[in-house]
């Protein structure tokens, strides 16, 4: 496995849009390591091979120790993705407290404290951190006030920390993606009575006219982690075809 740029973690990243960042970490050049429950799936367009696994289930509190041991006896950390999350569907007067308080430990708490835990294995010459967060934080849409604030807390975080990490040259920024043809999109237009046009339908409110797809994504993250972005930090940059920007 090459490790040119370094080593990068991605958590979530075994589908979906953690998977295609992963691999276009790889394919930059830096020695990948991604962790979820289980490994990736067949069928996710590439060989698995292109990144190493480490099951880790981010909801449980001991997963900051278990990937910090991991790392332990690894090169320097280069960048880290916090890229797990969960989605959480309900309106505000549905939403329920173990629920809610689920969705803000996995989305947000998650990443705080496996970005504090992580501090130390990066290198004297620093590395990035690229926070994922969502259009949802900053767009209003009801039935999804639970999960905004949950990327809205996101947001926060990654401005606070961009400052104050800036010294440590930890640079801190954030990606929002729009809606994102990954497995958990496809299967809710499967689900609709009319596949096509429900893509038609949602796809019209995109100022590029088309859903995402999760290498349209990687390649704005791969690019805050990398040098080319060298002068960036405190960023939360929109992918979403120009949705919050319409």
């Amino acid at each position: 496995m090459s490790s040119e740029m370094g080593m990068a973690l991605v958590t979530g990243g075994t589908s979906g849009i953690g998977l295609a960042i992963a691999r276009g970490l790889a394919k930059r050049g830096y020695e990948v390591i991604v962790t979820g429950r289980t490994p990736p799936a067949d069928g996710e367009g590439e060989p698995a091979g292109a990144v190493e696994h480490l099951a880790v289930d981010h909801a449980d509190p001991g997963a900051v120790a278990r990937v910090r041991e991991h790392l332990r006896h690894r090169g320097p950390l280069a960048a880290l993705v916090n890229n797990v999350g969960r989605r959480h569907g309900a309106h505000l007067g549905e939403l329920e407290w173990e629920s809610l308080r689920e969705t803000f430990e996995l989305n947000a708490i998650s990443a705080i404290m496996l970005t504090q835990g992580l501090l130390p294995a990066f290198g004297a010459d620093g590395g990035a951190i690229v926070n994922v967060s969502s259009r949802l934080a900053r767009v209003g849409m009801a039935g999804v006030s639970g999960y905004a604030a949950s990327k809205a807390a996101i947001n926060g975080f990654t401005i606070a920390a961009a400052v104050e990490l800036a010294p440590q040259r930890i640079r801190v920024n954030a990606i929002a993606p729009g809606m994102t043809k990954t497995p958990l999109i496809e299967d809710w237009l499967e689900e609709q009575p009319d596949a096509q046009a429900a893509e038609a339908e949602v796809s019209a409110r995109i100022p590029l006219g088309a859903l995402a797809t999760p290498a349209d994504i990687a390649g704005a993250a791969v690019f805050l982690a990398s040098p080319e972005s060298r002068y960036i930090t405190g960023v939360i940059l929109p992918v979403d075809g120009g949705y919050t920007a319409s």
